[in-house]
């Protein structure tokens, strides 16, 4: 069995501005940093999403690279 990608790319058609990468799973959180349009980022071994911390309807995921933080998974697609 190979080892799970922990690659992903941000899907332009979903988020054609790119993502924020905040300092803890929610939209109010302070942002870290930010990746563009098909722009890669490496999720966290053992990853899991997590529930917004405010109760909105987001999942996100713990991200590694390029800045550590949290990134809105439903923007996310398996790198190609």
């Amino acid at each position: 069995m190979s080892p799970v990608s922990l690659c992903r790319q941000v899907e332009p058609r979903v988020a054609p501005r790119g993502l924020a990468v905040r300092a803890e799973p929610s939209k109010t959180s302070a942002i870290k940093g930010g990746v563009a349009p098909n722009g890669q980022v490496t999720l966290v071994p053992n990853f899991q999403l997590v529930k917004d911390k405010n109760g909105e309807n987001r999942n996100w995921v713990e991200i590694s690279t390029p800045v550590p933080g949290f990134i809105s998974a439903g923007n996310l697609i398996m790198c190609k």
